[in-house]
């Protein structure tokens, strides 16, 4: 797993090469510029950033420093068609400095109306505006400033890659909040968890961390999940592993027009290597059900009461239905103490029910319209963490970007994109998985990364191989990325 940090962790770590271990300003700011023209050079010469001129953008500060160290580089390697653009004046003595070595060699700064021809003309820009340092919202003078540059970017369709971050996100940016949108971002000795946030990941593109040779690294704040992870996330099944050792989730949920959620669920949970996987509906459902579903157990949720001994974990809501009874149903699972995955509709049923925290381990797993009619207030991210430590609970946050946060503070991010998997009855799938995992006895954080990690990466493959696809084919390519993992092979 790669690491996220936050801003005051990269920025602690700056401090601290300078101040515990006597670095001078400057020192890594020429290492973090050298590092970042190699890796922009490398890219050029494999096609992924175009050949011709490149525009610099410095601002006033330490990005703006790195910028300008990245364009002498380039100057002195006899790079063609180097143009700086000095969009705000420097005022950083590490980024005077630069500006002054620059200035001496004879390398043109540009700035009005001059600056706006050359910007127009570059095939390529290098933001060095703003970095992780941004610490609150822009003034009104720059934040137009930026408007202006990312209005004339998008007109002239120009690729921009940005130093860090792309130049307008912080910790604490808003949708609507101005932003240079970036095709590819460099961060600098790790990847800044702000930018993974939902509403902001978009505007960094394609993005990695340049490694630096920082004295003492950043704490680090949330898990980069990544495809080679699983072999370590998801539990090992042996040759000796029978369907009474891989553990007995039972998934509640179905109502009349909705009966392919839990059917789906239940075919994600077996397909995750469940031992047993059972279905408890309604008593009016069972004999629609239970032909479509041969392999596992159907019963009426009436009587769920007398079977929960059976049951190593229990997946309540897919499919459910918002009928009255749901939150007594659910207050009686949550007063035992089977692992729970509460899904959809069963979301909904907690609302009602105003359950308090429990000790057994539970996963939530709101979509972004099921999370705000949980009640959370604010920033989802930073609403979602509180909701899991005030509950004791993990959840996770749905989405292009899926965000998990677990009781005790601990936080991980599937990068996925994957357009292809926001699909009706996704969402059903993944929480078989989970209830899966939980049976297996993984605890709550443990079973929602490697679930999440899974079912993205599942949904992945399966994109690659036959572009868009429905939920009722995801089951089978769950199986086959949890067989290989849980078996050490890796994804297959």
């Amino acid at each position: 797993m790669r690491r996220l940090v936050s801003s005051l962790a990269a920025l602690e770590a700056d401090r601290t090469a300078e101040t515990v271990f006597g670095y001078p300003p400057w020192l890594l700011m020429e290492e973090a510029g050298i590092r970042l023209q190699d890796r922009l050079e490398a890219w050029r010469a494999t096609g992924i950033v175009p050949q011709g001129t490149t525009a610099y953008l410095a601002g006033s500060g330490n990005n703006g420093g790195d910028a300008l160290v990245m364009a002498r580089q380039a100057f002195l390697r006899g790079g063609a068609g180097v143009t700086v653009v000095q969009v705000f004046p420097p005022s950083s003595e590490s980024c005077r400095r630069q500006d002054a070595l620059v200035r001496a060699l004879g390398i043109p700064i540009l700035e009005g109306l001059e600056a706006k021809a050359a910007l127009v003309s570059s095939v390529v820009w290098v933001d060095g505006l703003w970095g992780s340092g941004l610490e609150g919202p822009l003034r009104p003078d720059r934040r137009q400033v930026l408007l202006d540059l990312e209005a004339l970017r998008a007109e002239h369709d120009i690729p921009c890659l940005a130093i860090d971050v792309p130049s307008g996100l912080w910790a604490g940016w808003g949708a609507g909040d101005p932003v240079l949108r970036a095709r590819w971002t460099l961060s600098l000795g790790w990847l800044k968890d702000f930018c993974f946030h939902p509403e902001a990941r978009d505007f960094m593109g394609t993005a990695t961390e340049v490694p630096m040779a920082f004295p003492r690294p950043a704490s680090s704040s949330a898990e980069l999940l990544e495809s080679l992870d699983l072999v370590d996330l998801l539990p090992k099944v042996g040759p000796g592993d029978h369907k009474g050792r891989r553990g007995h989730v039972v998934i509640v949920g179905g109502a009349p027009g909705m009966t392919g959620a839990v059917v789906l669920a239940a075919r994600s949970a077996a397909a995750s290597g469940a031992g047993l996987v059972s279905l408890g509906i309604d008593p009016g459902l069972v004999e629609l059900v239970a032909p479509q579903v041969p392999a596992f157990q159907t019963r009426s949720v009436d009587t769920l009461g007398s079977q929960l001994a059976r049951y190593e974990a229990a997946v309540v809501g897919p499919g459910w239905g918002r009928s009255s009874d749901r939150a007594d149903l659910l207050r009686k699972l949550w007063a035992t103490d089977l692992p729970l995955v509460v899904d959809a509709d069963g979301l909904a049923a907690w609302v009602a029910a105003s359950p308090g925290p429990r000790r057994a381990p539970v996963v939530f797993t709101p979509h972004p319209g099921e999370f705000a009619r949980l009640g959370a207030l604010g920033a989802p991210v930073a609403a979602a963490a509180e909701l899991a430590r005030s509950q004791n609970l993990t959840v996770v946050l749905k989405g292009a970007v899926t965000w998990i946060l677990g009781p005790d503070g601990r936080r991980a991010v599937w990068d996925g994109r994957n357009p292809a998997l926001g699909t009706g009855g996704s969402g059903d799938c993944l929480a078989g998985v989970l209830g899966a995992l939980l049976a297996r006895g993984l605890g709550g954080f443990e079973a929602a990364r490697a679930a999440v990690a899974l079912h993205g990466e599942a949904g992945r493959r399966l994109a690659e191989g036959v572009g868009w696809f429905t939920a009722d084919q995801l089951p089978e390519a769950l199986a086959r990325t949890a067989a290989a993992c849980m078996a050490g092979l890796g994804p297959l």
